[in-house]
């Protein structure tokens, strides 16, 4: 398996991206999402995507400028994104939340008709940067909750996303879906001829699946545990339901239904805090809360407590050393796409 250090892969994406004619500047905020996945530890979101993402740009790419506002007020904006890629639609709308809690204490953003927004946990961490909490919530991905009791596939895995400025070190990022596992945590198992482990994916009869491209074959027999898994999975099930009723209505995606009508739309919310209190009193706060809880002694076979935020900082400082160890299957689809584009792949 090739190991690539992250400019090169970073650059690598960018040429692919630029050669299918979209803007300079968007084909880079894309190639930087899918490397900076990597280096938080997401493979699932990383640059197994490439080829997807690439051919489809050259199908009718939509630009942000051609994005429609369907509501607008001093403290909230609706988008009809009309197909408009959903990596840098969110990016955009990022800047619209901010500059209106900064005039109004909130500033919500909602989303509709994108493409895929990929790892949620890349958004919030650049709204607390800012001196703000950041949330971005989705009710898309795909169809493969299943609600606690069922093993029929009936919602989406509905991610969210929340950030928050500290004093020593980049923000606190807590980054999540309401099932047990990320659908491309599966994809990953499949492209590296892994098993699931137990607990993940469940048939019609409530038993463990392991083999994940049965999960990818099999769409009526199986589905993927809600978060709580067999014993509490009503608490996740709960909670995606409830995300669904967020985000669908009120970033007029919809609700997802019958037959997987519905749904992808987004929620970017941002929260002043110097309007209710002081940021430098406000990180004293947090930072005193997570050294307290980190501070807790850990069990047998465990490092240390983490905060949320602090593996992934972790694991891209190993990997920004190190290099991103991809799966050889992934870097032959990589070289597949740029030779269509023509573009040259790097030597390692």
């Amino acid at each position: 398996m090739p190991v690539v250090q992250h400019d090169i892969l970073k650059d690598l994406c960018y040429r692919i991206f630029a050669a299918t004619g979209i803007p300079a500047d968007d084909a880079l905020i894309v190639a930087d999402h899918v490397v900076e996945s990597h280096l938080h530890g997401h493979d699932s979101h990383g640059t197994w995507l490439v080829s997807g993402y690439a051919r489809g740009m050259q199908n009718n790419y939509v630009r942000w400028e051609e994005t429609e506002v369907v509501r607008d007020t001093p403290v909230l904006r609706v988008i009809n994104g009309k197909g408009a890629n959903g990596i840098v639609a969110v990016n955009r709308a990022l800047d619209i939340a901010v500059e209106k809690a900064q005039n109004s204490t909130f500033g919500f953003v909602g989303l509709n008709h994108i493409t895929h927004i990929c790892r949620l946990g890349d958004y919030p961490p650049r709204i607390a940067e800012k001196g703000m909490i950041g949330m971005v919530w989705l009710n898309g991905g795909g169809l493969f909750l299943a609600p606690f009791g069922s093993a029929d596939r009936r919602l989406r895995p509905e991610p969210i996303a929340f950030s928050a400025p500290r004093q020593n070190g980049p923000p606190f990022m807590l980054d999540m879906t309401m099932t047990v596992v990320a659908g491309g945590k599966i994809v990953q198992k499949n492209i590296r001829q892994e098993p699931m482990p137990e607990g993940w994916v469940i048939d019609q009869e409530g038993q463990p699946v392991t083999d994940a491209q049965r999960y990818l074959d099999d769409a009526e027999g199986t589905g993927v545990l809600p978060l709580g898994g067999m014993q509490f999975g009503h608490k996740g099930s709960g909670l995606a339901m409830m995300v669904e009723m967020l985000v669908g209505p009120l970033s007029h995606a919809g609700c997802t239904k019958e037959g997987g009508s519905g749904g992808n739309g987004i929620m970017v919310l941002a929260i002043n805090i110097e309007d209710f209190i002081d940021l430098d009193s406000y990180e004293r706060e947090v930072e005193a809360m997570a050294q307290w809880v980190c501070s807790a002694r850990p069990l047998p076979g465990f490092e240390k407590v983490y905060a949320p935020g602090d593996l992934e900082q972790q694991t891209r400082a190993r990997l920004l050393a190190e290099g991103i160890d991809l799966p050889q299957p992934t870097w032959d689809e990589i070289g597949k796409v740029a030779a269509e584009l023509g573009v040259e792949m790097p030597a390692l």
